[in-house]
């Protein structure tokens, strides 16, 4: 089975361009709107900041998780989905410059860098500026190579067809996943967790990854129903396909809400004061509202709209589900970062709205640049007709 001849396969130059220059405008007019929340508030503006990068970094790393799950099982379900994934993956590289500003602010956003409290100086060999810089710029580079090589190697498979391309990718998908997760559980630890020094989860890691998962794919479902809008694709990636990212999700969001309650169940039932402190601050004044707000919207009402076979195979239920698990996973974020600075209750600023939609702007102008006239499915994949043939269960 081929391609439909009927089908868009590619992002036409000119109309790439105005959406490339339309996403590059609303990135830098927010981005120099939000230097003027640096210059009021220095301090809000680096939790802010911290917010929307970590968000950014979890939907690069999930992206780049999606590619080598999908090599290491030989899927050909979703070998349509691949090159959008792949396309949104070589954005990671931007989050090198973007981490330049976690470093600048650190000494604003986390107490380490400053306490003198006993139980966090006897931690001072792993937390310490210069090293915590260097731990997140070697982390951002592993994950920039791997997303690169494989998106590199996918590429040029288009002009080749060369089926051992696909071994090699399998191959190094298998030792890339590993070091992907452990590095990605000690960003985790540096980036977030660290913003309470005498507290820890060593289930933390775990509960970034899983909302990194099912954010990535509801970004993902997100990009196809847009393309679909616009006439891209339609034919290549079916509402078949879409099913299937319907259950992903649906799977993923009940991960991670097992993921989370285990770690509060366990912290509760130990009922250690270093470990109690953390979920105390979010059960007090109106940080107990978020968190029941998070279980509610990161797990219930997904639940509840992707549970139904109809509800996945119906394009506005599964893009509303979608937005809704993307919308929930930067108050996830949010509810990781933000009490730490406003421990009485929630305060959202303008910030918080500003700086993560400027930096998925960025994420997005950038891969629409890499994507433009080249083709968004990897036409040169073996295993293509197998995933236009698909037929969902």
């Amino acid at each position: 089975m081929k391609v439909s001849s009927n089908d868009q396969l590619s992002v036409p130059r000119p109309r790439g361009w105005r959406l490339l220059f339309g996403l590059i405008s609303l990135s830098l007019g927010l981005g120099l709107l939000s230097m003027l929340g640096l210059a009021s508030n220095q301090r809000q503006f680096g939790f802010s900041y911290l917010t929307g990068f970590t968000f950014i970094a979890s939907l690069g790393t999930g992206t780049l998780f999606w590619i080598m799950i999908h090599h290491i099982t030989d899927a050909g379900w979703s070998v349509v989905l691949r090159r959008l994934l792949e396309n949104y993956s070589k954005s990671l590289p931007l989050l090198l410059v973007l981490f330049v500003p976690i470093v600048m602010n650190a000494e604003l956003v986390y107490r380490w860098t400053t306490s003198v409290e006993e139980s966090v100086l006897a931690k001072q060999s792993w937390l310490n500026l210069p090293f915590f810089a260097i731990r997140g710029a070697i982390y951002l580079l592993i994950w920039s190579g791997l997303a690169w090589w494989l998106a590199t190697t996918s590429s040029r498979q288009d002009a080749t067809a060369d089926p051992a391309s696909s071994k090699r990718m399998q191959g190094a998908s298998a030792p890339g996943l590993i070091v992907l997760a452990l590095t990605t559980t000690y960003a985790s630890f540096d980036w977030l967790m660290s913003l309470e020094p005498t507290w820890s989860s060593t289930i933390f890691g775990v509960y970034f990854w899983a909302g990194s998962i099912v954010g990535s794919l509801a970004l993902l479902t997100l990009a196809i129903l847009g393309l679909h809008a616009a006439g891209w694709l339609r034919n290549t990636i079916r509402t078949e396909h879409l099913h299937d990212l319907g259950k992903l999700m649906f799977g993923f969001t009940i991960f991670w809400a097992y993921i989370a309650f285990s770690q509060y169940f366990l912290i509760w039932y130990a009922n250690l004061p270093e470990e109690t402190s953390y979920f105390i601050a979010r059960r007090t004044g109106s940080w107990n509202g978020l968190s029941w707000s998070l279980a509610i919207g990161q797990f219930l009402v997904p639940f509840l709209l992707l549970m139904p076979r109809t509800f996945k195979r119906n394009a506005p239920i599964l893009g509303f589900a979608a937005a809704w698990i993307l919308l929930f996973h930067y108050v996830d974020m949010y509810w990781l970062v933000m009490p730490t600075l406003h421990s009485e209750g929630v305060r959202v600023h303008w910030l918080d709205l500003t700086i993560p939609v400027a930096m998925l702007s960025g994420t997005l102008a950038l891969t629409t640049w890499l994507s433009l006239g080249k083709p968004l499915v990897p036409v040169g994949d073996p295993r293509l007709s197998e995933s236009l043939a698909f037929h969902s269960s």
